[in-house]
């Protein structure tokens, strides 16, 4: 097919669908070509506090789990056609906003080793509905999981929008069919695949 894997983004808000959505996608793709999927844990930003040590640690820390995530895309040259990513870079520093760090700061510190996607999927929802989604579900909620940290990661997200370049905004309050649909349409229109079930 071509070189070098294409990297496709999926970010958004807890609740936006974008997990659901990866998935989908992946289930499409897998019989006809080579899919990797990769993933950034974020739960060293969830122990922010007003110590400035502890978050450099934090902020060091989480900026090793996007390195390892970085070095193992490079690793996959050649083995894979895709690489489907639940959250990258952008949905880092959106969701370090909430805990008080400043996104663009981070950009010029972080964007130097960070492998380039070939698009960026951004699950816009309105966060009444993300957080209906989210107690929805059977897990037990996160306590970071609540209207104050969805509205401010919706924020953090949207100070984002002109630095990510191959971004694609989809309307993430429509149906689960409605919303994959899109994503097919956008990925056809970009060129990124022939063909889908």
């Amino acid at each position: 097919m071509h070189n070098r894997p294409k990297i496709i983004v999926f970010s958004g808000i807890d609740g936006s669908g974008k997990s659901t959505q990866l998935e989908l996608l992946y289930n499409e793709l897998f019989t006809n070509y080579r899919v990797f999927i990769s993933k950034i844990e974020y739960m060293p930003l969830n122990d922010m506090n007003k110590s400035l040590i502890k978050n450099l640690l934090i902020e060091f820390k989480s900026g090793i789990e996007i390195l390892k995530q970085t070095i193992g895309l490079y690793t996959k040259d050649n083995k894979f056609d895709y690489i489907l990513c639940d959250r990258y870079l952008m949905c880092y520093l959106a969701y370090a906003y909430v805990y008080g760090i400043e996104p663009i700061e981070l950009i010029r510190k972080m964007l130097f080793f960070i492998k380039n996607p070939d698009l960026t999927l951004y699950f816009d929802v309105d966060v009444d509905l993300a957080l209906k989604r989210i107690q929805e579900r059977d897990l037990e909620l996160d306590r970071h999981e609540n209207y104050a940290s969805l509205i401010k990661a919706k924020e953090g997200y949207e100070k984002l929008y002109r630095c990510s370049g191959n971004l694609e905004i989809i309307d993430a309050n429509k149906s689960v069919e409605e919303i994959n649909n899109n994503v097919k349409d956008v990925l056809i229109r970009r060129k990124l695949i022939t063909h889908l079930k």
